[in-house]
């Protein structure tokens, strides 16, 4: 008797499961390696491409941070942003759902990744709550960090676009 063959006493051989083995360690293979692809996949999108040397210091003020979160929260303001051929829009709402009145919007736009470049914005209102940028963008992914003031309060928000 071996592995894969068992002799029976009639001297007929008879198959074992053990001939399955290596078709079952290379479909472990195959989905350990399926699932790593997936992985490093979602790795590689969801990368803002962002890294600071100072972690400690940005730690330290942290709270700051979280304050000013709770006051942009507490504003209750709607920002939405779109694209028109190229030119970012913002669409500012308040608490109510009303058009924010008398606001104004100031921007920069930086690629995600490589050299940090600021592209300032200047945007002009074309409606109720509604700002387009003078400017379109190049094609390729932008992070937008908006600046929103009104009535002496301001909003700030970062957003990433993609100009296709």
């Amino acid at each position: 008797m071996n592995r894969f063959y068992r002799i029976d006493p009639l001297g007929a051989a008879a198959r074992s499961g053990w001939r399955f083995f290596p078709w079952y360690v290379a479909g472990a293979l195959g989905v350990v390696m399926a699932v790593n692809g997936v992985l490093v996949w979602f790795a590689v999108e969801s990368f803002p491409g962002l890294a600071t040397n100072g972690g400690f210091d940005v730690s330290n003020r942290y709270d700051r941070v979280l304050a000013a979160a709770d006051r942009q929260a507490a504003l209750g303001w709607t920002v939405q942003d779109t694209l028109v051929e190229g030119r970012p829009v913002v669409t500012l709402s308040g608490r109510d759902g009303a058009p924010l009145i008398g606001a104004s919007v100031a921007a920069t736009a930086e690629r995600p990744v490589g050299a940090a470049v600021a592209v300032p914005l200047a945007f002009h209102a074309t409606g109720p709550g509604r700002f387009e940028a003078d400017a379109a963008l190049a094609l390729g992914k932008w992070e937008l960090d908006l600046t929103v003031t009104a009535g002496g309060h301001e909003y700030h928000t970062v957003r990433r676009l993609v100009v296709k």
